[in-house]
């Protein structure tokens, strides 16, 4: 009887030892942090300032790319329906997102068009409103560049953390240091680039797409025109006509190209005229996304708006 016994001893100490492997286990699946996928890049500086230490955020246009005419690749899709959260701005500007996001309750998404308090800006307006979402939003009134707002970066970042605080509650404590950290980076930059911008606030400039509303509100900038309301539209010969008109009453001014697109009019409707030729880059691609980087996101077009006007 004695060595059955201890067989049996044996076997259920094996049994216990299987089920506290299973347990540990378990416990390890559990605490794993969700996996954060932003849409664009500049979201993704944001997320990734809340989710320091905790896992890094992915983004999902790759470089170069537009969200305006983006088309969905299977490795879009894959990352879509692999992710726990999806950060991203709206139908207005990812419409090719509408009819793929993941229809699952698992996968948490925050279209930050839709956050209570955020500021939307008119299209076509000279200054931005609070906008609290319908419950069946429909946004085409509305600019979709918001995050070129640090007051909305503020508004957006909170948003994010409170939602991964709700999807990963163990690390609540380093999602809410980690927006304070964000919030005190944002209050640095915008008294630095207020002190930058003191003497250029009258100075007229001129923008590849109106797409910088909310960067103009933000600092009380003087942009005086744009060459296309979208970059994916060829701008009609009167515009074109009207503008050229309006760089030469401008005199000695600035005008500023984005990476993403090219086109062959910039170069010929500024011709004999003198403008200097700048840069902006509202898609951020040159920006580590590491904590700070929307900061230095922001800093960086103040720089650019500064050096191009002297």
């Amino acid at each position: 009887m004695f060595p059955i016994m201890m067989n049996s001893n044996k076997n259920s100490l094996k049994a216990v030892g299987y089920a506290v492997l299973l347990l540990i286990s378990c416990q390890s699946v559990l605490a794993a942090p969700p996996k954060v996928l932003a849409t664009i890049k500049p979201l993704q500086l944001i997320s990734q300032a809340i989710t320091e230490g905790v896992i890094d955020t992915d983004v999902l246009l790759p470089p170069g790319a537009s969200p305006h005419n983006h088309s969905l690749r299977p490795s879009d899709a894959r990352n879509l329906h692999s992710a726990d959260v999806i950060f991203w701005v709206g139908p207005t500007m990812e419409s090719f997102l509408s009819r793929a996001l993941p229809k699952s309750d698992k996968v948490h998404t925050l279209a930050m068009m839709d956050i209570k308090g955020i500021k939307l800006r008119k299209n076509g307006s000279k200054e931005s409103e609070v906008h609290n979402p319908d419950p069946d939003p429909d946004h085409g009134e509305f600019d979709p560049h918001l995050w070129l707002s640090t007051e909305n970066g503020r508004t957006m970042a909170k948003a994010m953390a409170e939602t991964l605080i709700k999807v990963d509650k163990p690390n609540t404590q380093q999602y809410q240091d980690n927006l304070v950290v964000f919030l005190n980076t944002l209050d640095e930059a915008d008294a630095r680039n207020r002190e930058l911008l003191s003497g250029v606030l009258e100075i007229p400039f001129f923008v590849f797409h109106d797409g910088y509303g909310y960067l103009q509100d933000q600092y009380h900038l003087n942009v005086a025109g744009h060459f296309t309301l979208n970059p994916e539209q060829q701008p009609g010969a009167r515009h074109l006509s009207n503008l050229r008109t309006k760089l030469k009453e401008a005199g000695k001014t600035c005008i500023f190209r984005e990476p993403q697109f090219q086109p062959a009019y910039i170069d010929r409707i500024t011709e004999g005229l003198p403008v200097k030729v700048g840069v902006l880059d509202p898609m951020a691609e040159d920006i580590d996304a590491k904590s700070g980087g929307y900061a230095r996101f922001i800093n960086s077009l103040v720089d650019n708006i500064k050096d191009c006007m002297f």
